[in-house]
């Protein structure tokens, strides 16, 4: 998960440019079908291939080296500093919606402004006494730190033990190492006071797709029943995946990606978005006062017309799943997408203000697009549905277990005479971000972690 910031200005009424380099489908998929009347309104993924749901393993809790199978009998301390949280961003939402959409005098303004500093200071505190009780209750862990150590745990304790530690204690048994390597990179790279929303999604929504399912594995050797569960494996696998990312040598082999789109380095909430004239605007605050601004470029795509060519032919032609970014603003949120459905609600030759050079028609789309999720938060009741933590022993695809959510699209596509897509333009505040796809399977020769890492290849299949 990146930050990237690219702030340049649009000229009003410019007209769209049909798929501009970091917007052409043909990056993520090749011999692709264009014509809009070819394209199926609606498809999905078989069972067989719909990517599994998952934690996306947030470094606040150690990643995969946390003990995400010890629960909690009851509500821990930092459960309630992150209801408390929410609560302080909830203020801090409604005071910024007021803001945007209320008519203010510049006293009523600054009176605003200044209680959602008063709030934000507030919510740093709390987030610091939050990360101090992550400190004290996820990360001092007596950790086994050699095979005779685990050999005196009893069976149950061995079972709790976290996907990082497991899967060190399964290379110990196999005779391949004799240390916990992967448990203490994961430690390094992990820690309490990380952002909330950080830990290894771009992993997680490739390993979904390239991946089958995976079903527990035990073994008994040397004294030691080791069971390695369904998301033990699922954590590994979105790990291995993450560590190709860091490894140079790894990435230049495995990591071939199909990449449409640029990440948006701007955050506005949706009140502060519109779209007028064909413009795309947000709302800020500059000294004391609202200031309407041109949304940059990379905020705006990916384009409409590329994002309903990529999702047909990647769902129902190819029937493959691809990774879209889900969020628009600096936070990046990788999912895996399995489905959609298209449903045209007008066409004619001209429905907007903007159209590629070269359209002869515009058909104006609703789209749902369908994607596994993920979660972070470890849960502590079998109530609390809303605070889980998106793992399980066994595999939850097919079951109630199985997590999935939507995004709604409206979009304008242009089409040349033959029927072809050419362009599009976003008529909704949602939209992803960027799309992209990883084009090389399997495992892979190489150095570091991801090299230590290869073994996992016995537990689990591909595709």
């Amino acid at each position: 998960m990146k930050k990237l910031a690219l702030l340049t200005c649009v000229t009003a009424m410019t007209s769209a440019i049909a798929f501009e380099p970091n917007n052409n489908p043909s990056f993520i998929g090749s011999n692709y079908d264009y014509e809009f009347r070819s394209l199926p309104l609606d498809g999905q993924l078989s069972s067989d291939k719909t990517p599994w749901s998952s934690s996306f393993w947030p470094h606040i809790y150690g990643g995969i080296a946390f003990r995400w199978n010890n629960y909690h009998t009851t509500v821990p301390y930092f459960a309630q500093l992150h209801y408390k949280i929410n609560d302080i961003n909830a203020k801090i939402e409604k005071l910024n919606s007021d803001l945007y959409t209320t008519s203010m005098s510049s006293y009523e303004m600054t009176q605003t402004m200044n209680e959602i500093i008063s709030l934000k200071n507030l919510k740093i505190k709390v987030n610091s006494q939050k990360s101090a009780e992550h400190q004290k209750e996820l990360f001092s862990y007596k950790r086994p730190r050699t095979l005779k150590d685990v050999q005196n745990m009893s069976e149950e304790q061995v079972y709790k033990l976290s996907p990082a530690e497991k899967f060190d204690v399964y290379k110990m048994l196999m005779g391949t190492s004799s240390r916990f390597r992967l448990t203490k990179d994961v430690l390094n790279l992990t820690g309490p006071y990380k952002a909330y929303w950080e830990g290894i999604c771009h992993g997680w929504s490739t390993a979904a797709i390239e991946f089958e399912e995976p079903t527990p594995v035990t073994i008994n050797k040397k004294g030691v029943k080791l069971t390695l569960n369904s998301s033990d494996l699922k954590g590994l696998l979105s790990y291995y995946h993450a560590a190709i990312t860091r490894n140079i040598f790894a990435r230049r082999k495995a990591m071939r990606t199909g990449f449409i789109g640029k990440k948006c380095g701007v955050t506005f909430p949706a009140e502060t978005w519109s779209l007028e004239n064909g413009i795309e605007y947000y709302r800020t605050i500059e000294n004391g006062k609202v200031v309407k601004k041109v949304l940059p470029p990379e905020c705006i795509d990916v384009n409409a017309g590329a994002f309903h060519v990529v999702i047909a032919n990647q769902i129902s032609l190819k029937k493959e799943g691809f990774v879209a970014e889900a969020v628009r603003d600096r936070e990046i949120w990788n999912q895996p997408v399995f489905g959609y459905d298209s449903q045209i609600l007008d066409e004619a030759p001209t429905l907007y203000v903007k159209k590629t050079k070269g359209t002869a028609k515009q058909v104006k789309v609703k789209t749902i697009m369908k994607y596994a999720n993920d979660g972070g938060r470890m849960y502590w009741g079998a109530e609390a549905k809303d605070d889980e933590f998106y793992a399980w022993e066994n595999p939850t695809n097919g079951t109630d277990n199985y997590r999935w959510a939507s995004k709604e699209y409206e979009y304008i596509l242009d089409l040349d005479r033959r029927g072809k897509i050419i362009g599009g333009h976003w008529l909704s505040y949602e939209r992803p971000d960027f799309l992209w796809i990883k084009k090389s399977k399997g495992f892979i020769k190489t150095k570091g972690i991801s090299g230590y890492m290869e073994d996992i290849k016995n537990l689990v299949k591909l595709r």
